[in-house]
């Protein structure tokens, strides 16, 4: 695209207008004002301040191709390379999901639930790292460890943990294999959390466009044959993986709660309880091990 100056405020009207046939106003206006803050270093207040601030050629150059991104459907935290959670900030590209408001309760609920910090932590299918660092920057004396099957995840959140300085065992393991994992960590956990893919595949018609095309698919979807695939093999590992008096937290789909508390053998564990998110969905299943 093209703009019809050079002039700071007339940037962002145009760019802004670009986007409005895909994001309501608000969301486009917002979108622009991130990446003039991300690539100018320029607040709102800063923006318009400088209304009138021309951009050079190099720089109309650098905001043209991040807006490209952005009119594909390119969800803007990639553009970025970066998003906001729990209060830091994390890498982020199409290797890793974008951490969702939801994994911020979960981490808050894990948090509040166990203040003592001297604990072991798992988390599994770690991403970004999002959930392990979160719960690191508070928990600072326990001891976390985070697993993934996804090399080109783990790299981006060793990357994170490098930049917030925070120490994280990392590892590859695919939790469908269970012994496997089990034998290769070597040790038991306190605490063991986890958001695994429960994105079934018929649900895709319902999911935006930039979601299914950008973020990485094995993350988020499971077979709708068999929707708790995840769970059942996390429950499983947890047996021989927690300790006594340990602690399973699961992000879920809201559909399946019931089901999912279920899997959780009497004789193993205390019966499992559900929670409900700020939008009253449930989405959290939390069980203790017997």
């Amino acid at each position: 695209m093209f703009y019809s100056t050079n002039h700071l405020a007339t940037i962002k009207k145009e760019a802004t207008d670009s986007l409005s046939g895909l994001y309501p106003q608000h969301e486009a206006e917002n979108m622009v004002n991130l990446l003039i803050r991300h690539y100018f270093g320029m607040s709102r207040a800063g923006q318009q301040l400088q209304r009138d601030k021309r951009l050079s050629e190099s720089e109309l150059l650098t905001f043209h191709k991040a807006m490209e991104r952005l009119i594909a459907a390119e969800p803007i935290q990639y553009v970025l390379g970066s998003t906001e959670f729990y209060g830091l900030t994390m890498e982020v590209d199409p290797a890793v999901l974008i951490p969702r408001p939801e994994t911020e309760e979960l981490v808050d609920r894990v948090i509040k639930e166990n203040p003592v910090e001297t604990r072991t932590v798992l988390d599994v299918g770690t991403g970004s790292g999002c959930i392990a660092l979160a719960l690191k920057s508070v928990l600072k004396q326990s001891s976390i460890t985070a697993i993934d099957i996804s090399e080109k995840a783990l790299a981006i959140a060793r990357r994170n943990a490098a930049e917030l300085d925070l120490d994280i065992e990392f590892r590859v393991c695919d939790i469908l294999e269970t012994e496997e994992c089990h034998t290769m960590l070597g040790k038991k956990f306190q605490i063991i959390v986890s958001n695994p893919p429960y994105v079934l595949q018929k649900e895709k018609e319902q999911m935006a466009a930039n979601v299914l095309r950008y973020e990485p698919g094995l993350a988020l979807f499971v077979d709708d044959n068999d929707p708790l695939l995840y769970y059942r093999k996390i429950v499983e590992f947890a047996d021989k993986a927690l300790v006594s008096g340990g602690k399973l937290y699961f992000e879920i789909n809201e559909k399946y709660a019931r089901e999912t508390a279920a899997l959780f053998p009497r004789e193993m564990f205390y019966p499992a309880e559900i929670f409900v998110d700020l939008r009253g969905k449930e989405r959290i299943v939390r069980a203790q091990k017997r």
